[in-house]
């Protein structure tokens, strides 16, 4: 081919891949000015649910008590606030804001309040009283610290102890981590006392053999051993004076002729018309999945013709011959098991 027709061939090649870079180029302009610009009236009226979904930008929070998190971003805010205070958690602010009630959820005024924070006084620790309002009601406020403690109490009621009375207002990760809310206060029960009877009451550790042999104990009299008691227990125990640290074990606990009924209550004193069941046996080989060397339980017990009540708290330990019961009978046939706060009667 001639220098002529080569420089031909090469020019239509240019005018050629120029005509369609230019096509290309007006074809892609097009496509951009069909794309429909968004106003603010497109957007607050958007054209499909999807179109108003907004990302959100969520944070693990740290749960009190609960396990570290530390996407959480009041960690890098505390290390924060160390590095410039290191005692800034014993400086936080203070607001407290709790209610008293009654077992039937009613408000208690007039109940006391001991209410008691650290803080860098001279003592280390401050203190204030308060006396709840008409609905139960009572408030600390413009403290500054790091822990209070709020304690409750009124003549006539009893205090349970199953309440939170500790309070943490720097340590978010703490489980009592405490975010006061006026508009939801703390809320704290009291159980009113009610006419309470002479109960027979009393304490005892008995020895039991290890080999299963039964004894009995009169609870009407001091808990002593009798064929005529009211409560039976056996157990095959262990005799090493040192035993291994897992061993076989078995006991019972027997009311003749009458029942046992568990509870769980921190005021049991009122005890079930039905439901008790002879016995209850323990059984603790070396492969139980919840062995345990000595079992702690608290029961309704029913006994005797005509049916009276009571409650005993023991414990029973396998690797000794040795058991403790706690008791309350009301020797009257009454299922009231509260004692009488000026009649106490005690045949320990």
């Amino acid at each position: 081919m001639s220098k002529r027709n080569l420089a031909l061939v090469l020019s239509v090649i240019l005018v050629v891949m120029l005509a369609m870079w230019l096509w290309l180029s007006i074809r892609s302009s097009s496509r951009v000015q069909r794309t429909p610009i968004m106003t603010q009236s497109s957007i607050a009226q958007p054209t499909s649910p999807q179109a108003n979904i907004t990302p959100e930008t969520t944070t693990d929070r740290q749960l009190p008590g609960g396990p570290p998190e530390p996407s959480d971003p009041r960690w890098k805010k505390r290390e924060t606030k160390r590095r410039i205070d290191p005692q800034y958690e014993w400086k936080m602010p203070i607001n407290f804001f709790g209610r008293v009630v009654d077992e039937n959820e009613q408000p208690v005024p007039g109940a006391r309040i001991e209410l008691s924070w650290t803080d860098f006084s001279p003592a280390g620790s401050s203190q204030t009283q308060a006396v709840t309002d008409a609905q139960g009601s009572f408030s600390l406020v413009n403290k500054t610290g790091r822990h209070l403690e709020v304690r409750v109490s009124k003549d006539g009621y009893y205090t349970p102890k199953r309440q939170q009375i500790s309070f943490d207002y720097a340590g978010f990760w703490e489980a009592n981590y405490h975010e006061p809310n006026p508009n939801n206060p703390v809320i704290f029960r009291l159980r009113k006392m009610n006419q309470g009877e002479a109960l027979r009451s009393g304490e005892f550790r008995p020895t039991i053999p290890a080999d299963g042999t039964p004894v009995r104990f009169d609870l009407l009299n001091g808990g002593k051993v009798s064929s005529d008691g009211q409560l039976e227990l056996a157990a095959v125990t262990n005799t090493d004076k040192y035993p291994p640290r897992i061993f076989n074990w078995q006991a019972s606990i027997l009311v003749p002729g009458g029942g046992l009924v568990e509870y769980n209550d921190e005021f049991p004193f009122e005890a079930p018309e039905d439901g008790y069941q002879p016995s209850v046996e323990f059984d603790m080989p070396t492969n139980a999945l919840n062995w345990k060397p000595l079992v702690e339980k608290s029961y309704f017990i029913e006994f005797g013709s005509p049916p009276r009540y009571g409650r005993i708290q023991i414990q029973l330990n396998g690797a000794s011959q040795k058991a403790s019961i706690s008791y309350w009978v009301n020797p009257t046939g009454s299922r009231n098991l509260e004692a009488s706060s000026t009649e106490h009667a005690s045949s320990r």
